[in-house]
């Protein structure tokens, strides 16, 4: 008896200094609600940091990818568009070349020019044959020197890119080697700077093994980081997630205004939140 009211205090007591150390501000799922009115923000911003530093704790965070100098280049790339290779301001078919300074130049106009590029060769034609990802990747004009050649184009503007892994890519031809060993190698080898993660919560470690064996190391960008163990080798973040409404997720705007969970783990963290915006009509060829 004696012993088992010494548990059940144990229990009640850990209890009561784990609730202690729970700041008020807590985030619903990807988001943290805003404060619900301007007086609420002093209060709001200071359990949002109390949060931050109960949190980096908890997961046993480890920020060595952040400080890594290879890498530290996503720490300025706010501004990516995802970039369809079918894009007339890339490539003009007529004289068979990429147009990079065209696609720039056109960028600089409309929005005042980008940091990071994701090129997108998959769609719309994947699954139409047997050609894998790896396949569509060799077959954009000019091969893999054609393609090197492009990506070092857009490294003279002072823009990074990125190119996307097709995780669900498993009905097509077998490219003969892991994944994530294939894309390290093939994109070291144009001189590619990052990876991407389509559909993805994280990008997995041996992504991370397997790039740093090429000596040539990528940046990934899963398309919601929502993994905590993979916030410490996940370097961007496309961070496409939809605030909880009041009637369930995706179904009417929250109470009050968003904030995204990792734009408040400090400022070096996740560099990069994808910002949408190509999506101009007058840029497809059809």
């Amino acid at each position: 008896m004696r012993n088992s009211l010494i548990s059940l205090i144990a229990v009640v007591a850990s209890c009561i200094c784990v609730s202690a150390q729970d700041p008020a501000v807590r985030p619903q799922g990807y988001h943290f609600e805003g404060p619900r009115t301007p007086a609420d923000f002093p209060k709001w911003l200071a359990d949002m940091k109390r949060w931050r530093v109960e949190y980096l704790k908890r997961i046993g965070y480890n920020g060595s990818e952040y400080n890594r100098e290879e890498l530290k280049w996503t720490q300025g790339s706010f501004m990516q568009p995802q970039m369809m290779i079918e894009d007339r301001y890339f490539f003009d078919p007529t004289k068979g070349k990429y147009t990079v300074d065209r696609y720039l130049d056109d960028l600089e106009k409309r929005y005042g020019g980008i940091d990071s590029v994701l090129v997108w060769p998959t769609y719309p034609n994947i699954g139409i044959d047997d050609r894998s990802q790896f396949d569509l990747f060799r077959d954009m004009p000019g091969g893999m020197s054609g393609i090197k050649q492009m990506v070092g184009d857009f490294h003279r503007r002072g823009v990074r890119v990125l190119f996307p892994m097709m995780l669900w890519d498993q009905g097509t031809r077998d490219f003969g080697l892991a994944e994530s060993q294939a894309l390290a190698e093939e994109l070291a080898q144009v001189g590619a700077d990052g990876i991407n993660g389509d559909t993805m919560g994280a990008v997995p470690r041996e992504y991370r093994i397997a790039s740093d064996k090429t000596g040539h190391p990528l940046a990934f960008e899963p398309e919601a980081l929502n993994v905590d163990e993979a916030l410490a080798y996940n370097n961007m973040n496309w961070g496409q997630a939809t605030p909880t409404g009041p009637t369930g997720p995706n179904i009417g705007p929250p109470p009050q205004p968003a904030s995204g969970k990792l734009q408040h783990l400090g400022s070096s963290i996740v560099g990069c939140r994808h910002v949408d915006v190509l999506r101009h009509q007058d840029r497809w060829r059809i």
